[in-house]
């Protein structure tokens, strides 16, 4: 079963996936983040980032086309705020609205027994729902929202009511659970507490209770409830006696509502038995409390402050290489070695600019102190020139050596964090990749199995390898209608040289350009990619029609394809990549049916003429027939009568007809004209044409022709 879990990486999901994988399910996981590396690879399970819009959102669930959907919402387990509480409800509308279209899907919500408020007694399935807290108003209306979903959807609906949760780790945050509560509470006593009663309930335990509601649960609603109760105050002093700490004076005050409920209904229909005590848990030492991650890292930061540690550290570096340079200045060898400029390059590569000028200045002090320098003795710029270019060689290599240090050191601290976001970067693309592999192989899978598979892509392509035109005509209009989800499709014929397309057939009405001849002189861009044999996409926002498609063979548009108007899921790359294949394996199949056609001339037509014999004009009416059934295109039958030879009379009238008519005989010699997408009105036009020629028309009867 294809089951999607939508709520927070949490304990919880955790769990839950973890056991509905275990029973040989599908799960997917949509959350704002993947479930920790530990667990990623232990549980089988496949993550999708959440959306945030919710038409993505909706294309997501249908794209997975899940079975059963279990909602638990990003802030379920804990105290959540308002705002949080405001955020799963808006989760939870969008999921709703989302699976909609989705038939036979069972929806499971886990909702609060917090519903129910103060009650008398234990309350059950029926129980009036009387929130009293800012938690039990926020699944009330959560569960308003489903009975909506429930009222017109066909989808089987359960809500699970469980009672406090809590998990082997209890773990703080920002909203920490009542066993986090009263950890805290035993580490840093408060002043007050409010001593509620609770039904503790392990998150294996309603993992457990989930799994059964969705194998055969025939109630709309089942309470989830611990056995056992256990009163904040003895939750407190369990906390102390576990971490240690002695018990406070704590004023406790009586709770706003007490909600005790039972779950008699789900223990004995599914056999669901909580197997897990929090009291003996604690006392059995079970339970382990982790520490946020933020309080991990609190250190205790030091009590003097960088600067200052730095300054005294190259105060204190001066003083040993300067004692070192008192103490070498007898000796022979060590004496020509030079302390303060070894001194000066140490700081600089380890310190900042700051620390390196300081240790320049000091190193020149110490210089001018060697060399017996009285500053304030009158002298001359040249008796001390040695002098100065000493100091100046410190600072200059003080400064340089320093800033050159910073430089690197800013390189590499760049380079760390651009290497750190590529790391993210290629888990990132990673995790797509993996994702997109799984995407191919479903569709392989569905593309080798699926009725609309292979099978349906053979039928499309036997139906245009066919060896006669018209027929190509007629197959195309249907298979981009099926392939494309339009109805706004319509075919043109044209003559090389020509701007002006007469119209074969169209699907419906609205399909053509408005009339029966389309001139492409009036659309530049569109005679440009007919003439080049290119497809064009229309402009949105005007009124270019959203494909052309031209199919020319040896600089003739033999067919041009056009869509009028297309849904927006059909505007993809992917459909933009079908037309284009589409129109290869068209223009193929059109080149060899007029291959065809010329190869077997002397077949069809009469010699010499551009008269259809018998036969191949009959096959030519019984298409049009099928043409008009379809409601694709009128057509209409007439006969010649001329005085004079049927073949001058066939040139005459084929000056006149347009492109997508044709002529005829029958076996008796007689000669007739199909008109294609021409009704018995439009007559009159083309007796006005003929009786030039002095040929008259009579209007014939189909099943004279084909009889």
């Amino acid at each position: 079963m294809k089951i999607v879990y939508i709520g927070a990486s949490d304990v919880l999901a955790e769990t839950l996936v973890g056991r509905l994988a275990q029973e040989g399910n599908e799960v997917y996981l949509l959350s704002d983040k993947p479930l920790s590396r530990q667990k990623k690879g232990a549980l089988p399970h496949r993550y999708y980032r959440s959306p945030r819009k919710g038409e993505s959102f909706e294309k997501l669930l249908v794209s997975i086309a899940p079975e059963c959907v279990v909602f638990v919402g990003n802030h379920y387990m804990g105290i959540s705020s308002a705002n949080e509480a405001d955020e799963d409800v808006s989760l939870l509308a969008r999921t709703l609205r989302a699976t909609e279209p989705l038939p036979g899907m069972r929806f499971v919500l886990l909702s609060s027994t917090a519903v129910y408020g103060n009650t008398d007694g234990p309350a059950d399935e029926g129980a009036h729902r009387a929130p009293v807290g800012e938690q039990g108003v926020r699944f009330v209306r959560e569960e308003d929202l489903l009975d909506v979903y429930r009222s017109h959807s066909d989808a089987g609906t359960v809500v699970l009511r469980a009672s406090q949760l809590y998990s082997e780790k209890p773990a703080g945050g920002g909203s920490p659970d009542f066993v986090t509560l009263a950890f805290n509470a035993a580490s840093q006593p408060p002043k007050r507490m409010v001593e509620d009663v609770f039904q503790p309930l392990d998150v294996s335990d309603l993992a457990d209770a989930v799994k059964r509601v969705i194998g055969g649960g025939s109630h709309p609603v089942y309470n989830v409830c611990g056995k056992a109760q256990l009163s904040a105050r003895r939750l407190y002093q369990l906390a102390c006696q576990r971490e240690g700490f002695p018990e406070q004076d704590i004023k406790w005050d009586s709770p706003a509502g007490v909600v005790v409920a039972r779950s008699d209904l789900i223990r004995d229909e599914l056999g669901w038995r909580d197997l897990h005590d929090l009291e003996d848990q604690l006392n059995a030492g079970e339970i382990v409390r982790e520490l946020p991650l933020s309080r991990n890292k609190d250190k205790k930061k030091p009590s003097v402050p960088k600067a200052v540690r730095q300054l005294l550290e190259n105060l204190l570096v001066f003083a040993v290489f300067f004692a070192l340079d008192m103490l070498c200045e007898p000796h022979e060898m060590f004496s020509q070695i030079d302390w303060m400029l070894i001194y000066v390059i140490l700081i600089s590569l380890f310190y900042n600019v700051y620390q390196g000028a300081l240790a320049a200045i000091l190193a020149s002090v110490a210089f001018l102190f060697g060399q017996n320098v009285n500053l304030f003795e009158p002298s001359t710029f040249q008796s001390y020139a040695g002098n100065i270019l000493g100091v100046v060689q410190l600072v200059f290599l003080g400064l340089v050596v320093s800033y050159t240090t910073s430089m690197l050191r800013e390189e590499v601290r760049s380079n760390r964090s651009n290497l750190e976001e590529l790391r993210e970067d290629y888990d990132d693309l990673s995790a797509i990749n993996d994702e997109n592999v799984l995407i191919k192989n479903e569709y392989e899978r569905r593309l080798l199995t699926s009725k609309t598979g292979f099978p349906k892509l053979y039928d499309l392509i036997s139906r245009l390898m066919v060896q006669e035109p018209d027929r190509i005509m007629l197959e195309t209009m249907q298979v981009i209608s099926e392939l494309m989800s339009t109805d706004t499709v319509a075919i043109y014929q044209g003559q090389a040289g020509s701007p002006w397309l007469r119209l074969v057939g169209a699907l419906s009405d609205e399909s053509t350009m408005g009339g029966k001849t389309w001139n492409l002189s009036s659309w530049p861009r569109i005679e440009d990619a007919v003439a080049h044999g290119e497809l064009y996409q229309g402009q949105v926002g005007t009124d270019e029609p959203a494909v052309v498609l031209p199919i020319v063979c040896q600089g003739v548009p033999e067919a041009v394809v056009l869509i009028k108007r297309l849904p927006y899921e059909s505007e993809t790359l992917y459909h933009v990549n079908l037309l284009k294949t589409l129109s290869l394996l068209l223009r193929d199949s059109m080149e060899k049916a007029l291959q065809h056609e010329r190869l077997s001339r002397d077949e069809l037509y009469v010699k010499g003429t551009d008269i259809l014999k018998p036969e191949a004009f009959r096959k030519r009416i019984l298409l049009a027939q099928e043409k008009a059934d379809k409601g694709i295109a009128d057509y209409c039958v007439i006969e010649l009568v001329f005085s004079g030879s049927a073949k001058k009379a066939a040139a005459m009238v084929g000056e006149t007809i347009r492109v997508t008519d044709c002529m005829g005989t029958d076996d008796s010699k007689r000669l007739f004209v199909l008109l294609n997408n021409t009704d018995a009105e439009s007559l009159a036009r083309v007796q006005e044409r003929l009786m030039a020629y002095g040929v008259q028309i009579r209007s014939v009867p189909v099943k004279f022709v084909t009889a």
